[in-house]
């Protein structure tokens, strides 16, 4: 149960494990969440600063209270006192089992164990929209079309927005339609010139019903691309992908010329 080397290591070992106290041997006393689940560092931040030894384990500082002589400084402040009062009173109510070795479980593996992809993983957890990409890859369209689409649904394509934020020159209003700033969601969606091209497409290949009459325009393309998917036959998922593609890349050649 050796600790990783800076802050950051420690709060996503903290996040993703649990620590199962037998004889207190192997768990790190303020460092492991093994008090109702979390580590008394970050239950007594305050206190922790004044603690000259960090790195004991669980056994050796509640033995003899040794974790109370470690504070190098006298509690003098108020929020000194409430944290080691309170840090104090959960500290009662732990029994340590003699024999029983600590065992920590890793929360992001079906068997509990630790492995380097599932800690690379987590770490980016929440950073980017999940898609399901072979809503592009494996649909009936050319490779530089999907690449276009791969771009367009990260937003990184170079419509208004993008060019704004780089102060680069670009038009004030959607240039298909006069209309507010230009984005992906309003080029390939929202816009209504995009609006004219979704229906006249939809009905040359017989997907009328699959958008039907939208009460208001989209927040964002993924949602809005998924649910319409979803109302297309399985036989026919990939062939309506592949539209989905070609409508934005039409709206996107339309723009440029």
């Amino acid at each position: 149960m050796d600790l990783p080397c800076n802050d950051n290591d420690r709060l996503l070992l903290n996040s993703s494990t649990t620590v199962y106290l037998g004889d207190g041997a192997k768990a790190r006393f303020w460092h492991n969440n093994w008090l109702d689940g979390e580590a008394p560092r970050y239950l007594a931040p305050n206190l922790f600063q004044l603690v000259s030894r960090k790195n004991r384990t669980v056994q050796h500082e509640l033995r003899n209270n040794n974790w109370i002589r470690s504070l190098r400084r006298l509690i003098t402040t108020a929020t000194h006192i409430e944290e080691f009062v309170s840090l104090w009173i959960r500290i009662q109510d732990v029994h340590l089992a003699q024999g029983v070795e600590d065992s920590i479980t890793w929360k992001w593996t079906p068997d509990g164990n630790y492995s380097t992809r599932s800690a690379y993983r987590i770490q980016f957890r929440g950073s980017f929209a999940k898609f399901p990409r072979d809503h592009i890859w494996k649909a009936q369209m050319e490779n530089k079309c999907k690449v276009f689409t791969w771009i367009l649904i990260h937003g990184k394509i170079l419509t208004a927005d993008n060019l704004q934020k780089r102060g680069w020159p670009h038009q004030e209003h959607c240039v298909l339609c006069n209309g507010p700033l230009e984005i992906g969601l309003h080029l390939c969606i929202c816009c209504p010139f995009a609006k004219a091209v979704w229906n006249q497409v939809l009905t040359w290949e017989h997907f009328d019903g699959i958008l039907g009459q939208q009460q208001e325009d989209p927040l964002q393309i993924m949602p809005w691309w998924e649910k319409a998917a979803s109302k297309a036959p399985p036989a026919d998922q990939k062939r309506f992908n592949g539209l989905v593609i070609l409508v934005a890349g039409s709206c996107e050649d339309q723009r440029r010329h």
